[in-house]
């Protein structure tokens, strides 16, 4: 009889020492900072500091603003100057400006607080990328489904943690869980010096005029810019957990309240469990594009689901809002698998970070205007707006094929993969 335990389990899912395990290490340890950091920034900001709701709301969304305009250029710089060095920047941003919270005293200094560290957080997102393709090299879409999986694994031992200061609830318990995630993320600082500092990649030979040309090339790659807007707008999808289905639960079926956090354990076991396996076999460009039709088509069926919850028994209820939540963690999964491997197989090597830089850019658009299409659409229209959510994000899932394919045809030969193997044991 084979017996499972979760210490074999998870050692079997982690790569052999090296750089692709210390960078593991220290994502899990960011990621037991953000879960820590998410749950109480907002209870800090209403319930101690005493902001209103809206003007914290808006404080956060300008803030969060301000990163913007600078993820194509901090990506830029991570392919000039080497993606490790942009990514301790990042990393360092980050680390201060969740520490400044104990310094936060209302709305002003609030938006000030977040607009800093959001810089820092767009120049890491756009930057670390081109790190991990460097570290991971042709294995990169497998090592990035494995960094996902443990940092899930993080946020929901940081979550129990924040847990603990929240039953607390006195400024002091807030204020030693800011300094505890700065402390969390200097480690970090430390483990990323352990990785190679890598260089930047040569670029193809070039006359000067033609690296005029050639400077922005991602501005000029039509296939990534559509599969950038595709990727981008489906990114809300990673958001109906959180803004849409505790609302619905609670609000509009008759499912028992305790479902809310059964969701979560369900989308965080499932995530742990199988997305490095899922990802495994997803290594193309075509297959890429295939794994994210199927989450398209997946969203649309747990969609549905959950759509039918309201009017049925509290027993009903409780049975389809656990088989909706598997239908869309399996989409989650499959949409997260696909773009490990697009992300990774489109932009040429020696430009990852600008074409991270780009996506990034999209991404936050899409993200900012979620909440309106979530709360604003979706709710207000009950069970014809999952459905209309459930049919926009399977026309994007179906459109992705086509995108893949076209990528892969436009693809010059230096930027395959193996580019990056080759060129990543050149480190500084």
């Amino acid at each position: 009889m084979v017996k499972f335990t979760p210490g074999a389990y998870f050692r079997s899912h982690l790569p052999p020492p090296g750089n692709e395990r210390k960078y593991i290490q220290s994502y899990f340890v960011a990621m037991l900072g953000n879960g820590i950091f998410i749950p109480i920034y907002m209870l800090y900001c209403t319930q101690i500091v005493g902001i209103p709701y809206a003007k914290t709301g808006l404080a956060i969304t300008i803030g969060g603003l301000t990163g913007i305009p600078l993820s194509l250029l901090a990506g830029d710089l991570a392919d000039r100057v080497g993606p490790r060095r942009v990514v301790f920047v990042g990393l360092g941003g980050q680390l201060l400006g969740m520490g400044s919270y104990v310094f936060i005293q209302g709305f002003w200094s609030l938006m000030i607080v977040v607009g800093g560290m959001n810089i820092f957080a767009f120049t890491y997102f756009s930057s670390v990328g081109a790190l991990m393709r460097r570290i991971g090299g042709e294995n990169t879409p497998t090592f990035r489904a494995q960094v996902r999986a443990f940092g899930n694994m993080g946020v929901a031992i940081g979550a129990l943690g924040a847990g603990v200061g929240i039953e607390i609830g006195t400024r002091t318990s807030y204020h030693v869980m800011f300094l505890l995630v700065s402390t969390l993320y200097l480690i970090v600082l430390f483990t990323t010096l352990r990785l190679p500092n890598y260089g930047p990649l040569p670029r193809p030979e070039s006359g000067v005029e033609q690296e005029k040309v050639t400077r922005w090339l991602v501005l000029r790659d039509k296939a990534f810019i559509s599969y950038a807007l595709a990727a981008g707008a489906m990114a809300m999808s990673n958001f109906v957990l959180d803004m849409l289905v505790p609302v619905w639960i609670v609000v509009y079926t008759s499912a028992p309240r305790w479902t809310v956090t059964v969701v979560y354990v369900i989308n965080t076991v499932m995530v742990i469990l199988f997305q490095v396996r899922l990802s495994r076999n997803i290594k193309t460009t075509r297959q890429g594009g295939f794994s994210m039709r199927r989450a398209g088509i997946v969203l649309m069926l747990g969609y549905l689901v959950m759509a039918t919850m309201a009017g049925h028994a509290a027993w009903i209820a409780t049975v389809l809002v656990v088989v909706g939540m598997v239908l869309l963690s399996l989409a989650e999964i499959w949409l997260y698998a696909g773009r490990f491997t697009l992300e990774f197989s489109l932009p040429p090597a020696y430009a990852q970070g600008q074409y991270d830089g780009l996506l990034t850019t999209i991404t936050t658009v899409s993200v900012t205007i979620t909440p309106l299409v979530l709360v604003g659409f979706v709710l207000g229209r009950g069970y014809h707006g999952w459905i209309g959510l459930g049919a926009f994000f399977l026309l994007l899932g179906l459109l992705c094929p086509l995108i893949a394919a076209w990528g892969e045809r436009t693809r010059p030969q230096e930027t395959t993969p193996a580019q990056t193997e080759a060129a990543g044991a050149a480190a500084v």
